[in-house]
């Protein structure tokens, strides 16, 4: 088991969806044309999707607007200048704002072409969407 599935198995007041299969990680990455980091791919085996204290990770097997195929080719049609070589880990809900990961792991800010990486890796990232909890 991965670290990032560790430290998701603690999280307080989480939800989740159900289990992605292997062979449904792999259409989605066919249809995503790049390959999920492992970390991700271990989070969509466990998981699907999560979401917890106003965060919600986009993932397999839940609802189309958290689907992380139907959300990453949708922003690739939207976005002229959509890296496709990552995918929409995050909707932010605001300013269009959003989270992407690459197949390292490596995780960035995305707003209307600029990207800024924040993250070395989503497990990291997922210890800062965490600390939102505390923050008034």
């Amino acid at each position: 088991m991965s670290q990032l599935v560790d430290k998701i198995k603690v999280v307080q007041g989480l939800y989740s969806g159900s289990p992605a299969s292997e062979q449904e990680v792999a259409v989605a990455e066919s249809k995503l044309q790049l390959i999920f980091p492992a970390e991700y791919k271990d989070y969509l085996k466990e998981y699907g999707v999560i979401s917890f204290y106003g965060t919600e990770w986009n993932g397999l097997k839940g609802d189309t607007w958290n689907d992380v195929v139907v959300t990453t080719l949708e922003a690739r049609s939207l976005y002229e200048n959509f890296p496709k070589e990552k995918f929409i880990l995050e909707d932010l809900h605001f300013d269009e704002m959003l989270v992407l990961a690459d197949s390292t792991g490596k995780v960035f800010l995305w707003h209307n072409g600029l990207e800024k990486e924040i993250h070395s890796s989503i497990a990291s990232y997922l210890e800062e969407c965490v600390a939102r909890k505390d923050t008034p």
